[in-house]
């Protein structure tokens, strides 16, 4: 089972430059088919600074770039993300996904870079590790909730209805979406839409797309989690969904199928009643999935018992602390105690510092720390967020003086909402 980045099996579809390397050596390295990168050196042994690929190559000398010259430092991407071999795959997945990095670096335990993570080895992590773990995979954003598809056609915000009718005669197309030069997508026609206007005894030859769109459009991240883009459409139940990239460049339009996809992998409404016991409740049931435990948790060949029924917490300052009840083969019972502090009334953002030291034996933090950490912590955000009325999500939050959460509600456009 593909469990860890340690698991992979890299392919040396790289080559390795030092940082005073020009584009012509860039050119020269990529030559062989198999590299479809160059990695460069910093300076002063700096480890790797930045990444050329092909692309980048073949755009900085179309615009003029001497490659006898010009370092290829100055064109290089320096948006570098390190993973090391020990992380989980599902975990690196979504890191990836956030961060939208120009190349990912696989370091050891000593932190020393051992392998190039390419597209090709990233496409085949996400399927892979979707095949291997399909019984219990659930897609966390948009991107890995749904298959966007071309369901539509752009046409401009001057076209005729005419046109637009023109366009979705295919049964394949069902939206039109209706750009402005300058201001690009302003509005969506459905087929639904489209007729309703016929029906009316509009002339299709003569009346224009921007006198009959709809203009009530919702512009959400790739990677906005499945939860919060439901609640975000339910809330402001717009007439286009638009899908854009971390970059902001539009990647797709979210169909009434896409939402209803989405929906099935929505979660169980989540209570909370103020009370520290509500926390405690919700831990119980989420750490186990639903099941009623205790449960065992693998991850690159270890196993560790779950007492999820005996998992407590309580309040100590502006720190939350969640107890949480384990054993695996090497230990008896052991208490792993996780803390986070929340802040106080006066910071109220949406954030939190989890303490680096997790207490438990060395056995249990080296494989399951992290993970308990980050595990944990989703489902404690699960919980603020519940705090916070119908259609809305704590924008911030803090532990009162009186050890009760105080939450700041906002809309999910705050969060998530981008402009295109």
């Amino acid at each position: 089972m593909l469990a860890t980045i340690g698991d992979l099996e890299l392919k040396d579809e790289y080559a390795l430059l030092p940082h005073n390397a020009v584009l012509a050596d860039v050119a020269k390295a990529l030559s062989p088919v198999k590299n479809t990168a160059a990695l460069v050196r910093g300076g002063k042994g700096r480890g790797i600074g930045g990444i050329v690929k092909v692309q980048m190559l073949l755009q900085a000398l179309s615009t003029g770039h001497d490659p006898t010259r010009t370092k290829a430092s100055e064109i290089m991407g320096t948006n570098l993300m390190r993973l090391r071999l020990d992380m989980p795959v599902g975990m690196a997945l979504k890191k990836i996904a956030e961060r939208n990095p120009d190349a990912v670096l696989v370091l050891n335990e000593e932190n020393r870079f051992v392998g190039y993570l390419s597209a090709e080895d990233y496409r085949s992590i996400k399927h892979q590790f979707r095949a291997t773990v399909a019984e219990r995979y659930i897609p966390q954003t948009i991107g890995e909730a749904v298959d966007l598809r071309d369901e539509f056609r752009f046409l401009s915000t001057r076209d005729s209805l005419e046109k637009a009718a023109l366009a979705l005669r295919r049964p394949s197309v069902q939206f039109v979406l209706a750009q402005n030069r300058k201001k690009g997508i302003e509005g969506v026609l459905s087929v639904q839409h489209l007729l309703a206007e016929f029906a009316t005894g509009s002339n299709p030859a003569k009346e224009q797309i921007r006198k009959h769109m709809r203009t009530n459009l919702l512009r959400l991240s790739l990677n906005t989690p499945v939860q919060v883009a439901i609640e975000a459409i339910e809330e402001r139940r717009p007439d286009g969904v638009l899908v854009l990239n971390t970059d902001r460049t539009f990647v797709g339009f979210l169909s009434p199928d896409d939402y209803r996809k989405l929906t099935g992998y929505g979660e169980a409404k989540v209570e909370n009643d103020g009370t520290i016991d509500s926390l405690v409740a919700l831990l119980q049931n989420r750490m186990a999935g639903g099941h009623d435990g205790p449960v065992v948790w693998t991850h690159a060949g270890s196993e560790l018992l779950i007492h999820n029924q005996d998992i407590t917490a309580k309040i100590d300052g502006h720190t939350l602390l969640v107890f949480v009840p384990v054993e695996c083969d090497q230990t008896e019972l052991q208490i792993v105690t996780l803390r986070y502090y929340l802040g106080n009334e006066q910071q109220m953002e949406r954030m939190a510092v989890a303490d680096s030291v997790v207490d438990a034996p060395d056995i249990i933090t080296k494989h399951w720390g992290l993970i308990l950490q980050e595990s944990v912590w989703n489902v404690v955000l699960m919980w603020i967020d519940a705090d916070t009325p119908a259609g809305k999500v704590a924008t911030g939050f803090a532990m009162g003086g009186d050890g009760k959460l105080r939450t700041k509600a906002g809309g999910m456009n705050e969060l998530e909402e981008v402009v295109a």
